[in-house]
Formats: structure tokens, sequence, C-alpha cells
């Protein structure tokens, strides 16, 4: 399907479709703050509600990428203490039940490292690691090429110091 969807049937169809790239935007900004689940309705919400927006100027992989990652930084950003909350915490065996340990261990270490980026660093190196190329990831972060090329080159300096 390279249109947006327009009736639910289409919708729930479009979110089995794509559910990779949501689900890892998901996982990669999911805090105790603000849980997986809450993130994963907003970005849906977001969709639904952004679906007449897709101009056909992009793959529409590349729209749902940065309606995730927006929807996701709006959402860090707006956040408000709910009166109850619970931490829902994602481990790498949710997302990758095929992994063995030492797969399992390298992606948590990966992950952990990555969620000590800031978010705009951490959807670049997402992005990246998803082998978007540059001037892709340019257009959904909305920046250039050039400026995705430098912050790509200090993300990884950062992560090669920070895995020492």
């Amino acid at each position: 399907m390279e249109s947006p969807p327009k009736t639910s049937q289409e919708f729930a169809s479009f979110v089995r479709e794509h559910s990779r790239i949501i689900n890892k935007v998901c996982w990669a900004y999911a805090t105790p703050k603000v849980p997986y689940e809450d993130l994963r309705q907003e970005i849906l919400t977001n969709l639904w509600q952004g679906s007449g927006q897709f101009r056909g100027e992009s793959r529409l992989s590349t729209w749902v990428y940065r309606v995730a990652v927006n929807s996701a930084l709006m959402a860090i950003r707006n956040y408000k203490p709910k009166l109850e909350t619970l931490p829902f915490e994602v481990s790498v065996a949710d997302v990758s039940s095929e992994a063995d340990d030492d797969k399992a261990e390298q992606l948590a270490a990966l992950h952990d490292l990555i969620n000590r980026l800031l978010p705009i660093e951490k959807a670049i190196i997402l992005l990246w690691l998803d082998e978007y190329s540059y001037e892709e990831i340019a257009e959904i972060i909305g920046m250039t090429r050039n400026n995705v090329a430098t912050k790509l080159h200090r993300i990884k300096n950062k992560l090669i110091s920070k895995s020492k």
C-alpha cells in the first residue's frame, strides 16, 4: 500500500504493514514517564489524523517514520505527569525473541548507549541503523544532508567513546 489508509480496515492493514517502524520508534523512545503503549497510541492517532496530509512526495514508510519520530519527540516534550503511572519496561527479548543470549546482550548494550543520546541524535542513529540513506534521514528529520552526515559522524564517535 503506497497510499495512506482511508477506512478503518485499511488503517488496520496499514498498521500491520508498518508495525516494525512504529514498534522500533516506541521501543527507542519509551521511558517510565512516557511508556511504550502511550507512545504507540500517540503515534497511531497521529498517523490516522494525518493520513490526509501524505502528499506522495516520499515513500509511505518514510512518512510513517517521520510521523512516528515527531510524535515521540512531542510526547516526551509535552510530558505532564499523571496522578498514577505504571512503568513499562521493554526488554530486548520482547523486541527480538529470536536473538540468542550473546545477541541479546549486544542489543541491550546498544539500547543502553542509544538511550544516552539526545532525542534528535537517537532519531538519526536509529534511521541510519535501519539503513536509510543520508538523503532520506535528512527528509525525515527536516535538516540538510550535510548536517545529517556531520551529526551522524559525531554520534558514532560519541557511542564509541561511551562504550569504552
